[in-house]
């Protein structure tokens, strides 16, 4: 790792990588977290490596690799000088016909991020090579008109120094999307967690998302659970994560008499009357509901809300029954 404190600033040193798990016991999933087993500390290189220049930018502070694999943070190049807007029309219209190389030593390709989004993205070069799983083989990326900016302005050098804002090294740098555009924070699209997903999406339902890509904490140890149960365990366990999430974080759902009324109706009529009304079968009648939600003009409510409304009503039949 590389230091990040201010006066040590740039230096690589060694710490031990072994960590100790150690489990919340009660959780659904085993919730980790990790702590050092020693408190092993060597320095690699010495005061002639310092460089506070590396504050300036965010990073992984849990993130340790091998010496081999170790690769030292190297400034990016200068920030390109300020362009008019009749500059970048210029300069856009030469490079869409004359695309940039990228480190792979292709021409790059252009990428234009969903315009419906409520923060407009700027149409971008980056690699057109692919890995297996779908992410770019290098990272290069370059505004449609020129390079892009790496440095912060001075006005923000000395926002940092004077301590009205943190620094950018305090921080994780936020992640991209397989589509090379800044991820989007909230409930992902299989609704199993609260993380990040494809930075095309917008509205509550993920409309325009280009990628599947989505990451949230513990996804793999989640995954892993789950491929060890059978069925129909292993759904019902599914179904119950995705109703905490949806009651936890607020998903907008049509109420329970909506959904299985004039949604179920329509359903039947497109796909035919279920034989058995399994767990599975409201799952398919929200799917069903958002695919076709233009064509009901009923209001939504939360999950949390839904579950309350029905404990009032249960509540509410008791007292009638009991009178």
């Amino acid at each position: 790792m590389q230091s990040r404190y201010r006066t040590t600033a740039g230096r690589a040193f060694y710490k031990c990588p072994v960590k100790r798990t150690s489990v919340i016991a009660g959780s659904r999933f085993n919730s980790t977290w990790y702590t050092v087993t020693c408190d092993f500390f060597q320095w690699i290189d010495g005061p002639e490596k310092f460089d506070p220049r590396i504050r300036l930018f965010p990073y992984h502070d849990e993130e340790t690799k091998p010496f081999h694999e170790f690769k030292r943070w190297v400034p990016p190049p200068p920030n390109p000088p300020q362009m008019t807007w009749e500059e970048k029309q210029e300069a856009a219209s030469v490079r869409v016909r004359n695309p940039p190389i990228c480190h792979c030593g292709f021409p790059c390709r252009l990428v234009h991020p969903n315009s419906e989004l409520s923060v407009k993205f700027t149409p971008f070069f980056c690699c057109k090579l692919k890995t297996a799983d779908g992410w770019p083989m290098c990272d290069h990326q370059e505004y449609i008109y020129g390079p892009k900016s790496h440095w912060p302005t001075q006005e923000q050098i000395d926002s940092f120094e004077s301590g009205k804002e943190r620094w950018p090294c305090q921080r994780t740098p936020r992640p991209r999307c397989k589509c090379g555009i800044l991820a989007r924070r909230g409930v992902v699209p299989s609704e199993m967690g609260y993380g990040w997903y494809c930075g095309n999406s917008y509205g509550d339902y993920w409309e325009g998302r280009a990628c599947n890509w989505e990451s949230f904490p513990d996804r793999e140890q989640m995954m892993r659970s789950l491929a060890t149960q059978a069925e129909p365990l292993r759904t019902r366990t599914t179904l119950e994560i995705k109703e905490e999430i949806r009651r936890k974080n607020g998903v907008p759902l049509p109420s329970r008499h909506n959904l299985f009324g004039p949604v179920a109706i329509d359903y039947a009529a497109n796909y035919g009357k279920p034989t058995k009304f399994n767990t599975g079968i409201v799952e398919h009648l929200i799917k069903f509901w958002r695919d076709n939600r233009d064509k009901y003009n009923f209001a939504v409510t939360t999950e949390g809300k839904m579950k309350e409304a029905e404990e009032r009503m249960q509540m509410m039949r008791k007292e009638m029954l009991r009178r």
